[in-house]
């Protein structure tokens, strides 16, 4: 392995864990909206169930994109000991 290859790779894996913070900070955002949505001291009839279900496909997708991207840093890791 050279060293051009295991700079690019930490290039990488840098670039991966900026993201995948990125991901973790919009699902902890998410996450807080949602409690305060589905508050259980509200009227279940007054419940934005529309809106909750749309964040929680929102989430879904944040959630996958974000167990790729810790594969991604673990095979990196694995492959260039890092």
């Amino acid at each position: 392995m050279s060293n051009n290859e295991l700079l690019i790779a930490k290039g990488r894996l840098s670039e991966l864990n900026e993201r995948y913070k990125e991901f973790e900070m919009k699902a902890e955002s998410l996450l807080i909206q949602l409690r305060e949505i589905l508050n259980p001291l509200s009227d279940f009839l007054e419940l934005d169930l529309e809106r909750v279900l749309m964040m929680a496909k929102e989430f879904r997708v944040l959630q996958l994109n974000a167990r790729e991207c810790l594969f991604q840093i673990d095979r990196l890791k694995e492959t260039y000991n890092l």
